[in-house]
């Protein structure tokens, strides 16, 4: 198959943005396995006719013209992150005026989505998000789980009694400060990894707390190399996030053994079944208990381990996106 990926503006601009990690990793696998992925640059013109399928992944502006395009197979990946209410995020979809020129990016997914074929959502809560609030028949939507990216160890690795976070840290939707805060009080080792936003970080009550308690570590942003090795060694990995889609480096840690520690809100749970601490995000202290609950016990690896690399291996989770483009 020759498949068309259409990144939107704002992703291309860092290779560290999550949309286009899943893009590139899906369109990687997807030349391993036969097929031809090309990542249309605006620069160049299309002959969309010339596709098998097209894949959009989150909003663009290429959904303004989706009506013009003579390709009926048209695939999207909405990319919902959303915490509001569904009823709420349904009522911005209906705010908009052609005439007025008022719009905003649901309004513009909303008039578009009679031309999509396909929508392709990664849990059961962004297709709960598709189905009531732009009113997407379930049988045109596809949940298509992320998978991990890395090569995970095939035996369960030796631990040490740390937890680990990796994300941007000093991003507000990953809620480091309360998990650096549960770490204060609870008294467990903490490592931090990932980049941060200099200006804000120098400035921020949260470096301050790293700075002045020896039992936190920042390592900065890893090599991936590094980032494994971390996996591997971490008994506990958590994702406190206020606001997140999936959190693929949880789900890296799972799969190098790591007992895992995850928001209540969104759909980042799912992937890990009954086998994760499940904590309110705004509560420091059900953070810190989890943590500590995680380091003392061995209760869902290597079993979660196993689960992870058998459901959510890249191989598998492609293979099911080729079969979305096929039909």
């Amino acid at each position: 198959m020759k498949i068309a990926y259409v990144l939107s503006e704002s992703s291309c601009v860092s290779p560290y943005s999550g949309i286009r990690i899943q893009a590139e990793t899906w369109a990687e696998e997807l030349v391993r396995k036969g097929h031809q992925v090309i990542k249309v640059s605006p620069w160049e013109q299309q002959d969309w006719q010339d596709y098998d399928a097209i894949h959009l992944f989150g909003y663009c502006t290429m959904l303004n013209s989706l009506s013009g395009i003579p390709n009926k197979n048209i695939v999207i990946s909405p990319i919902i992150d959303s915490f509001q209410p569904i009823w709420k995020y349904r009522l911005v979809t209906y705010w908009g005026s052609k005439r007025l020129r008022l719009t905003s990016h649901n309004y513009e997914m909303r008039l578009a989505a009679k031309h999509i074929k396909t929508w392709c959502v990664r849990t059961q809560f962004e297709y709960e998000y598709v189905r009531r609030a732009y009113g997407i028949n379930p049988s045109n939507i596809s949940i298509i789980p992320l998978s991990y990216r890395i090569i995970p160890p095939k035996n369960y690795p030796q631990k040490e009694a740390f937890c680990l976070h990796v994300s941007k840290i000093t991003d507000k939707r990953k809620n480091v400060e309360r998990l650096v805060d549960a770490a204060i009080k609870y008294h467990f080792r903490l490592v931090l990894a990932g980049s941060v936003d200099h200006a804000v970080f120098e400035k921020s009550s949260l470096k301050q707390k790293i700075e002045a308690n020896t039992n936190i570590t920042y390592l900065g942003r890893v090599s991936d190399e590094r980032l494994l090795q971390l996996y591997c060694s971490a008994k506990v990995f958590a994702l406190p996030s206020i606001c997140e889609g999936v959190g693929m480096v949880a789900l890296e840690a799972a799969a190098c053994g790591c007992e895992i520690v995850v928001t209540n809100i969104g759909g980042p749970k799912e992937y890990y079944g009954d086998m994760a601490q499940v904590v309110d995000p705004y509560d420091s202290d059900a953070i810190g208990k989890a943590v500590l609950t995680a380091l003392s016990a061995k209760d869902y690896q290597p079993c979660l381990m196993t689960s992870i690399q058998h459901n959510y291996c890249l191989q598998k989770c492609v293979s099911d996106l080729a079969n979305i483009y096929r039909f």
